[in-house]
Formats: structure tokens, C-alpha cells, sequence
């Protein structure tokens, strides 16, 4: 997740270095990820020289962490590999860091090392291994081979490094990918026996005994494997001591206990004992003694019935030797096929499957074949399982035949009937004009909640295609009415507008004004507040259905008037630009738009920056500017974020306009001294207009910094500009300390260019914000 965060960072975060080198975060990424690296070696030394000495636990605690943290930058950085951001040649280098043999140190004080080493070529390997680095992955692997079997290293590294050469043998898929890790369930070992061994475990008996304690071994469940000598026995092994075969069949391990050392009992014999076992046994070695041929040959029995798809390439390769080094058991050659019995044909093995399943496939498998399975011994004090009771199959099939009759009777009226009944409702209220009954009728439909949204679907169209208004009116009364009496849910009615929404262009050839009758029905809806103004406005971004969201508000300020849709517009929150198309998307054509429907109360700061801008340049003297402003607009708007935006953006422009960014300046050098004064003086100038409307008012001198980042930000930061009118304004008091500090550390992302205006200035306000910390502590002392 960190990984793919870094990735968007690298594609979305602004750039302050040149275009031809890395991004700035990419460079600040990577030299991050080094630091850590090298970080990871110094600590390693500082643990490994103090190895000899013993540990407190805190340090012991601090040894663990360092480890945690090491390991998991590694993966880190092999998931920024995978995604690109880490060129392959650095990934060369920390496994070439990390598998470096270095004087003086001890094979086994590699460890840390090697198990980020693990951890980089589990998350990453993949990626690296290519046919171009073949030579350099060949070699890696190599020594990770020779230190997987010195046996200085530590059990877990040799583990992990022998894992990791699976990995790779296996073509870097994963033995178990859907395993979940934790301790696993004794149901969840019986079946990962039967699947992969060949052998059905049965639950063990109550009065048996208990069981010990310890370790799974992955070949735990073939007792034949690891034979020990005496009845102890360690682990889970007694779970599996009743074992028994999954069918008959050569290559199918044999159902008679005595074969593998144990009596019919269930308790384990001395392998000496079975004189049967010792013949027809050929082994090439002659010095064995006759209980090692023994074991051996037991051996390759089992292996030749283990199927080895899910094995580490290091089992294969034991199974394949095993099965090619001996010669026919007893019983005939040595196969691998299972026989036809065998419970690795069927899909689920009988310790997993209920009572009544159990016996509907025994029945089948009786059918099917008439080959008899391979007795399976009872655990001792164990009662037999009686006889399941079965129902005869005729009457079980007539069952099922009544009671899909039963359904099919029951099953009620069809989708295309309930909406048929709820239009009969529409069509009976415009026939008889009585909206209690229509209310009344409806309600008798017991419409299933379901179906609301195809049945406001229904509902709509039939109404947009009425060519009185009154009728258009009436229906969508109804429906605000059904929305109101809770008998509609208003979520469901919400997706069967969007469903009529997303018909309404094909529509428009069969019903021209279908736009403005839309309107109407949501303009009632809005109205009643069955719909809220920004549930409308959701599906119709973009420009979608454009100028369907205006007639929208024309028909609400009809229903409701000027000050109510003021109201209910401010409380939506919604943003009009996003509704016009992306070529009418600005503020001059959303006026002319607004004022040609009558709805320009809604923005009536809206033209103001250009009468501003105009009402300047008539008179650009600063007493004649304010007066304009007084006198045009209402004092009510002196307040307004739009207008001190409209405000501070016109002042600005004009300022530069006539010193710094004048039509023959260069935006990309610093201007010459003297321009710089003349803006200066300029600025004071228009001082007492800026305090007049500014002076001890914060969230006011925010917004005319945003005005500020957004001019500078349109015109592509001219050089030393932001800085400067960041300490005019500083200067001349026009904006306080607070409102900068406030603008640094908030977060809004509604105005463009603020990481690289935080850039241009952020040495200046740190300063700033240092100042006046040491002004705190001057007052207090």
C-alpha cells in the first residue's frame, strides 16, 4: 500500500527539479531508501560487536525491533520495485551488498543479512529475474544454495533460504498461495492428508488417549516413513496411527496395518518381526543390515503413492529417486495410478462430508462400481456407526415434484405484472383526479421493495410522456406524496431517476421537451424534500443532460421563489461549474447562462471582478476605486469571500501590469531594481483600500492569499514574485503573521499551485513563524 502511495506521490506531486532529471520526490525517495540501507549495515556491525556479551532485556527488545524495522524496509524497497520506482540496477547492487563474503566475519553472523536477502527476492524476484540478468540471478542463487546447507547458519535462514530456492524452481509461484498463515485445525490437517498423501484419517475415539503436544510434520500422515522403535510417539503422530487407504490397487497405500509395523489393534510392532516383509527385497548395497532393507522398502511404497504437485522441488526430487532406486513390492509392480475406488477420484474425502452426504455417496459409488474399498480398521473401544436410514428414492422424487408444484403455485405475480398494477394507479389518479384514492390504491398494491425503482422508473416515463402539464404536475404530486408517507422507499425511488437519467437521450427523438418535463417532476420532488438539490446535481456532472440542473432551478424558483431557492442552493453546496459543459466552464459564461434564465440572485458576486476591473481602469486613483465599490455594491458583500477574491485578483493584476509583468518583461528572470520599487510604491499606494476591507478580519486575509497563489499560479509563478508581494504585504501590514501561518498549514484543495507557492516561500515563513516565537517568549519573560 506504502508502495502504490509512493507511486501516485511520484505521478501527482509537483516538481521542482529540472525536467530532464528525476522528479523531486522520486530523488528524495531514493535517497531515503539508501540511508535506510546503509543504516541497516551500521546497526548490523553495532549487534554483531556485541555479540559475545550478554544481552539485557531492553537491548534484547531494541535487537528485535532493529531486525522487524530492517526487514521490513527491504521489503519496502522490493515493492518500489516492483512498481518501477527502484530501477532494477540498484536492486542488483543491495543483493550484491548483501550476499558480499567480507574478511573477518563469520559465516553465521550473516543472518540478518541473508534474511533480507529472503525478503527482497520474495517481494521483488520475479521482476529481476530476466533473461538479460540470468548470469547475475544464476549466480546469486548459487551462493544462496552453498549457504542453504552450511550448517554454521542458524535452522530458520537455511529454511528461509531453501524456501527461496523453491520459489524460484517453481517459476516464482507460490507453493500455497491461498494459504492463510496461522495454526491450522485437526479437520483442516485430515484433509490436506487426503488430498495430498492418499490417506483417510478418521476422527479418533473419545476413549482413546490423548494426544500430545508438538510439532505437524508435513509427512506426518504416513506412519511408514519415520518408523520408531518401542509404542512411544511424539506430536500428532497418534492421530494418524488409524490411517487407512483411500482404495485398493497397486501404488495405493495398503489398508492392512501389519504391512507398516503395526498389529490389528492399532499398537506398533517391531519392524523384525514381519518376516514377510524381508523377501523379494533387491538393493544394490549389500552392507545394509535387513531392518534398514526393510525401511526402505516401506519407503518407496509410500512414496510411489504420494502425489508431489504441491511439493517443494527438494521433495521431488527425493520421491523421484526413491521410486526409480527399488524394485516390486509383493504385490506386484509399483504404480502411481490410484484405483477406481480411491478416494482421490471424488471431490471431498468422507472425513469432511456430513452423515447423510456420506451415504448418498457410498449409494453412488455402489453404483458405479462394484469394486469393494479396503476395510477400514475400528480405533479400539469404538462403536460401530449404525446403519443410516434411508428414504426409499421413489417417494423422495415425488417429494420434490409436489414441492416445486407447491412453489410454482406460490411463486405470485410476475415482475411485468407489478408494474402494470402500479401504472393502472397513475393512470386511475389523471382519470379521476382524486389523489387520497390514488394513495389509498397503491397502497393496496403492496408493491415489493425490490421492484421500487423499475416501478419508479414506469412511473416517470408515463408521465414524461403526458402532454398536459397538469397531468405532468399531478403525477409528480403523487409520487411526492407516496415519498412523504414513507409508502416509497426514497433511496430506490433515487435509482429509478438515474435510471430514467440514463435514457433521457433517447428519449428526446420520441418526446422533444423530455428535458423540461424532467425538470418539472424533479423541481416537485426537490420541492417537497423528497430529493435534496445535490442528489440531482450528482448524476448530472460533467455537463451530463446539459441544461437539464437549470431548468431544474427555474422550476424551483418558480414553486418556491427567490429567497427560499437561495437557501436551499447554499445548503446543497453545489458546485455550478461542474454541471456545464467542459467548454462553457467559466465564470463569464456561467453569468450569461444565469442571467438569461433569471437566476442571477443565486451568484451575485458573480460578475463582480470584471466591474471591478472595469470601474479601476475608468479611475485607477484608490479614493475614486473605493468609492466605486461603495457605491455599487451592498455592504452585505464587503464580507464575502468572492469579493475579496474578485478584489485582491483585480489590485494585483493592475500592480503588475504596470511594473513587473508589463507586455515586453521576461516572467522566468528576476525584474530590475527599479521596476521592483515602482511596484512597491504602487502597492502602498492601494494600501488604505486593502485595510479598509482586510484590517482584523484573518479568515478574509486567507482568502486574499489564496487570490494571490492563484494569480501567480495562472501566469506560471513569475520568478521572485510570490515572495515579494508576500513581504509587502508583511510590510506595509496589510496581512498579519497569523493569516500566513494559517495559510501554510491549511489544507484545502480548492485553489491550484499551492505545493510549489509553498516552496517559493516556505524559507521566508519559516523565519517568520521563528520571529514571532521569540516575540512570545520575549512578552512572557
Amino acid at each position: 500500500m506504502y508502495a502504490q502511495l509512493c507511486k501516485r506521490l511520484s505521478e501527482e506531486a509537483p516538481n521542482f527539479d529540472p525536467p530532464d532529471g528525476p522528479c523531486t520526490f522520486n530523488r528524495l525517495l531514493l535517497s531515503k531508501c539508501q540511508d535506510e540501507f546503509e543504516r541497516r549495515r551500521r546497526a548490523s556491525e553495532a549487534w554483531d560487536g556485541s555479540e559475545g556479551a550478554v544481552l539485557s532485556p531492553e537491548q534484547e527488545e531494541e535487537r528485535a525491533a532493529a531486525r522487524r524495522k530492517m526487514v521490513g524496509n527491504l521489503r519496502f524497497i522490493g515493492e518500489l520495485g516492483k512498481l518501477e520506482i527502484i530501477q532494477e540496477n540498484i536492486l542488483h547492487r543491495c543483493i550484491q551488498q548483501l550476499l558480499e563474503k567480507r574478511r573477518r566475519r563469520q559465516v553465521v553472523d550473516l543472518a540478518e543479512d541473508l534474511e533480507c536477502l529472503c525478503q527482497i527476492m520474495r517481494t521483488c524476484g520475479k521482476v529481476l529475474d530476466k533473461p538479460m540478468a540470468k548470469n547475475l540471478m544464476d549466480q546469486y542463487f548459487e551462493r544462496m544454495y552453498q549457504l542453504s546447507s552450511n550448517a554454521e547458519l542458524f535452522s530458520r535462514i537455511r529454511f528461509m533460504l531453501q524456501d527461496v530456492l523453491d520459489l524460484r524452481a517453481a517459476n516464482w509461484v507460490p507453493r500455497k498461495v491461498a494459504q492463510v498463515d496461522g495454526p491450522r485445525t485437526i479437520r483442516q490437517v485430515r484433509e490436506e492428508a487426503a488430498h495430498d498423501l492418499g490417506v483417510y484419517i478418521p476422527p479418533p475415539s473419545s476413549h482413546g488417549p490423548p494426544r500430545s503436544s508438538g510439532p505437524i510434520s508435513p509427512l506426518a500422515g504416513v506412519p511408514s516413513f519415520f518408523p520408531q522403535s518401542g509404542g512411544n510417539r511424539t506430536g500428532l503422530e497418534d492421530m494418524f496411527m488409524g490411517a487407512v487407504t483411500l482404495g485398493t490397487g497397486p501404488g495405493v497405500i495398503s489398508s492392512q496395518p501389519e504391512k507398516y509395523g503395526y498389529d490389528t489393534n492399532g499398537s506398533y510392532r517391531p519392524r523384525q518381526q514381519q518376516g514377510s516383509f524381508n523377501q523379494n527385497k533387491h538393493f544394490n548395497n549389500q552392507n545394509f543390515n535387513r531392518q534398514q532393507q526393510n525401511n526402505q522398502y516401506n519407503q518407496q511404497q509410500n512414496y510411489s503413492n504420494i502425489t508431489n504437485k504441491d511439493l517443494p522441488p527438494r521433495f521431488k526430487k527425493i520421491f523421484s529417486q526413491n521410486s526409480s532406486g527399488g524394485s516390486s513390492g509383493p504385490d506386484g509392480e509399483v504404480s502411481l495410478r490410484p484405483a477406481v475406488s480411491s478416494m482421490l477420484l471424488k471431490p471431498k474425502t468422507p472425513g469432511v462430508l456430513p452423515q447423510s452426504a456420506l451415504g448418498q455417496q457410498q449409494t453412488g459409488d455402489h453404483n458405479r462400481s462394484s469394486l469393494p474399498l479396503a476395510p477400514q480398521p475400528q480405533p479400539p473401544n469404538q462403536k460401530p456407526t449404525p446403519p443410516l436410514i434411508k428414504d426409499p428414492p421413489i417417494l423422495i422424487r415425488q417429494a420434490s415434484t409436489d414441492k416445486q408444484r407447491a412453489n410454482k403455485k406460490d411463486k405470485g405475480p410476475s415482475r411485468e405484472e407489478w408494474l402494470r398494477r402500479v401504472k393502472n394507479v397513475f393512470e386511475e389518479l389523471l382519470k379521476e383526479q382524486n389523489m387520497d384514492e390514488a394513495v389509498e390504491n397503491y397502497r393496496s398494491v403492496k408493491l415489493p421493495e425490490r421492484y421500487t425503482a423499475e416501478a419508479t422508473h414506469t412511473i416517470i416515463t408515463f408521465l414524461l410522456r403526458q402532454e398536459a402539464e397538469s397531468n405532468r404536475e399531478l403525477g409528480s404530486r403523487l409520487l411526492e406524496r407516496l415519498g412523504a408517507d414513507s409508502l416509497i422507499n426514497v433511496d430506490r425511488l433515487f435509482d429509478g431517476v438515474k435510471q430514467v437519467l440514463g435514457q433521457l437521450d433517447d428519449l428526446v427523438t420520441e418526446i422533444p421537451r423530455v428535458k423540461s418535463h424532467m425538470a418539472g417532476i424533479l423541481g416537485y420532488l426537490v420541492s417537497s424534500g423528497t430529493l435534496s438539490l445535490a442528489d440531482v446535481a450528482e448524476p448530472l456532472e460533467g455537463g451530463q443532460h446539459f441544461p437539464l440542473f437549470l431548468l431544474t432551478l427555474q422550476t424551483l424558483h418558480k414553486l418556491q421563489g427567490k429567497s427560499t431557492l437561495t437557501q436551499t442552493f447554499n445548503e446543497s453546496k453545489v458546485n455550478l461549474l461542474n454541471l456545464l459543459p467542459e467548454s462553457d466552464r467559466t465564470k463569464e459564461k456561467l453569468a450569461d447562462l444565469l442571467e438569461d434564465r433569471e437566476l442571477s440572485f443565486l451568484f451575485p458576486l458573480l460578475r463582480i471582478q470584471s466591474d471591478l476591473w472595469r470601474g479601476l481602469l475608468a479611475d485607477p486613483t484608490p479614493h475614486a476605486f473605493y468609492k466605486y465599490i461603495k457605491d455599487t455594491l451592498d455592504p452585505e458583500h464587503h464580507t464575502a469571500p468572492g469579493f475579496i477574491n474578485a478584489l485582491m485578483t483585480v489590485l494585483v493584476k493592475y500592480i503588475v501590469q504596470e511594473t513587473t509583468l508589463i507586455p515586453e518583461s521576461d516572467p522566468t528572470s528576476v525584474p530590475e531594481k527599479l521596476v521592483i520599487e515602482r511596484e512597491q510604491e504602487l502597492l502602498a499606494k492601494f494600501k488604505q483600500v486593502f485595510q479598509a476591507f482586510l484590517h482584523d478580519h484573518l479568515p478574509l486575509q486567507v482568502t486574499a492569499i489564496y487570490a494571490l497563489q492563484v494569480f501567480t499560479y495562472t501566469h506560471n509563478f513569475p520568478k521572485g514574485m510570490l515572495l515579494r508581494w508576500f513581504v509587502n504585504l508583511y510590510d506595509l501590514e496589510i496581512i498579519e503573521e497569523d493569516a500566513f501561518l494559517t495559510w501554510k498549514e491549511d489544507l484545502s484543495q480548492d485553489y491550484p499551485g499551492k505545493g510549489k507557492a509553498l516552496f517559493q516561500v516556505n524559507q521566508w515563513l519559516t523565519w517568520l513563524q521563528e520571529t514571532e516565537e521569540d516575540e512570545e517568549e520575549e512578552e512572557e519573560a
